[in-house]
């Protein structure tokens, strides 16, 4: 399979753009031009900091400002006709490249304006030389096959093509190393990373990570050291450089470090030699007493442990538990969402922890659960409880977190949330608020039947008119109900994060959008394009009662159903 690159990033000083992978592994491309290092034949430049279909990144030069950075050349040169279509369609070659005078006077709109140190009228010529059309001709009246033409002509005035000696790129694999408490990344994790004779002390970032690990050389020996109790650096894991990339995820548990997670239980009868607990994300058809038996220990010791279970029949797919017993040879397997990545052994025990031996790290295979963001989503619902946007913004923006600049009070959140729960499983996600962007994000496709954790994707229509106005809902399949509607987890749902029920068919409910009356319906599943494999393979949904599951699962004692809920 070959790489698809997902973000990218740009070091003016060695004028190097770093294209990491979908498989984690990372494309440096130096030398050449800007438009080739940064795939962007038409020196697209982006609008307000935001981000384009297609693009996975900005950079900013020393000389000429900021550019979009593209997955691919095809992807830059795809969005460069668009732009030409949507913005300059009704201009002559010569007006979308000098621009058009607005009511003052003042030129404006233009492609390669002489404001900007450009020549139109040479670049209108160039343009027509090479096309045999006059430059009076309006994009409008231009074919696809002669706006390709168009394109080549634009690109050999750009430069694309000059300081071809000087292109150099070099693929380098690497291992993405990740510190969670099981159910979220921990971040501002003290840590040192020793590679042959080099050691350097940082901490993990906001998503839990340490910075890649660069295989530069193949048979390096690399070990992580974490702090112990005493304060002093011990060894928590190593492994040598190869060819392929790799993840690890060292587990650690909830009380050492400080974070947003739920506190610690405190651990009673049901320990085994005084460890840590593993934890455990409860699987579709699993009960109390099957992990009994998966993980030596009983029931009642498991309920003892997890408070939050009130019945020792009754727990739900998703639930992140403690048990304390022996650990299983193999936790139910699925493969990562990231594909191509090797993943490393599957060991329980580990060393001491930072606070004590009863808190120790240990590492845990990063594939354990079924679609990871949505223990993560759980985590969040139960964490605000119901709560509304106007409290849950006093903790969290999920817009920040994502990198969008907005704030959950003034601008729909779901996208956003789902996108934070994706990006916290290092799972393909996109920096967007839109709740459409499943629908034009390459890296989702699209499925005919829901599964666990899909992308439930809603659109809203005019109800006058029929027409879709752009905007709409998005949230996690959970499960579906008793009359075969889907069990939806998400943000912005009601203005908190809950499970709401969602209909296939029909109109799934009506609400007033800045004094229109609008209809919301269905518009389709989605999946990560690199979860499809394991996708393929899932059950049929679980049949779940929503009422229960808010209330007993996500901690929602005062829920109600209810018809028609906001989701802006």
């Amino acid at each position: 399979m070959a790489t698809r690159f997902i973000s990218a990033k740009y070091d003016a000083d060695t004028r190097t753009v770093d294209y990491v992978g979908h498989d984690g592994s990372h494309l440096l491309r130096t030398g050449g031009t800007i438009a080739w290092r940064f795939n962007n034949p038409g020196n697209i430049r982006p609008a307000d900091d935001k981000l384009i279909m297609g693009a996975i990144g900005i950079g900013t030069t020393k000389r000429n400002g900021r550019f979009l950075i593209f997955a691919s050349y095809e992807e830059g040169r795809a969005q460069k006709k668009s732009l030409l279509r949507r913005v300059y369609n009704d201009r002559t070659i010569y007006t979308m490249l000098a621009g058009v005078p607005d009511k003052n006077g003042k030129i404006v709109m233009g492609y390669a304006p002489a404001n900007d140190n450009n020549d139109p009228v040479a670049y209108a010529a160039a343009i027509s030389k090479h096309t045999g059309l006059p430059v009076t001709t309006r994009l409008r009246d231009i074919s696809d096959a002669k706006m390709d033409q168009l394109l080549d002509a634009m690109e050999v005035k750009e430069g694309f093509n000059n300081e071809k000696s000087s292109r150099q790129e070099k693929c380098i694999a690497t291992t993405s190393v990740t510190v969670s408490d099981g159910s979220r990344p921990k971040p501002n994790v003290p840590a040192q990373i020793k590679v042959g004779e080099t050691t350097k002390t940082l901490k993990t970032d906001a998503s839990g990570q340490l910075p890649v690990i660069s295989h530069l050389a193949l048979g390096n020996k690399v070990e992580i050291f974490f702090p112990s109790i005493n304060g002093e650096w011990e060894k928590q894991l190593e492994f040598k450089t190869g060819e392929e990339c790799q993840s690890f995820v060292l587990f650690h548990d909830l009380q050492t470090f400080e974070g947003r997670a739920e506190k610690k239980r405190p651990r009673d009868s049901g320990s085994v030699d005084g460890k840590s607990p593993i934890r455990y994300v409860v699987q579709q058809g699993d009960t109390l007493g099957k992990l009994a038996k998966l993980f030596d220990t009983t029931p009642e010791a498991i309920r003892r442990n997890n408070p939050e279970i009130k019945d020792i029949s009754r727990i739900y797919e998703g639930q992140v538990l403690g048990i304390y017993g022996k650990p299983p040879p193999l936790l139910p397997p699925s493969p990562s969402v990231t594909a191509g990545a090797r993943l490393p052994p599957q060991p329980t025990a580990a060393a001491r922890s930072k606070k004590g031996t009863d808190a120790p790290l240990a590492i845990v295979p990063v594939d354990q659960a079924r679609a990871p963001w949505m223990a993560i989503a759980i985590v969040e619902a139960r964490r605000f409880a119901g709560k509304e946007e106007d409290v849950i913004t006093k903790d969290e923006n999920y817009h920040k977190d994502i990198g969008v600049g907005k704030n959950l009070v003034t601008a729909p959140w779901c996208a956003s949330f789902v996108n934070y729960c994706l990006m916290s499983a290092h799972a393909p996600f996109e920096r967007s608020a839109s709740s459409q962007f499943p629908v034009w994000s390459k890296k989702f496709i699209k499925i005919d039947e829901p599964v666990y954790g899909a992308l439930m994707v809603m659109r809203n229509y005019v109800k006058k008119t029929g027409q879709s106005n752009g905007t709409g809902h998005v949230t996690f399949v959970y499960g579906q109900s008793e009359n075969g509607s889907i069990a939806g987890l998400g943000g912005n749902q009601g203005n908190s994060i809950k499970i709401s029920e969602y209909q296939r068919t029909g109109v799934s409910s009506e609400f007033m959008l800045k004094g229109v009356k609008m209809q919301q319906k269905f518009h389709g599943f989605y999946i990560p394009a690199t979860y499809l494999d394991f996708a393929k393979k899932e059950p049929p949904l679980s049949t779940v009662d929503i009422t229960k599951v808010n209330q007993e699962l996500l901690k929602i004692t005062n829920y109600t159903a209810s018809e028609n809920e906001g989701t802006r």
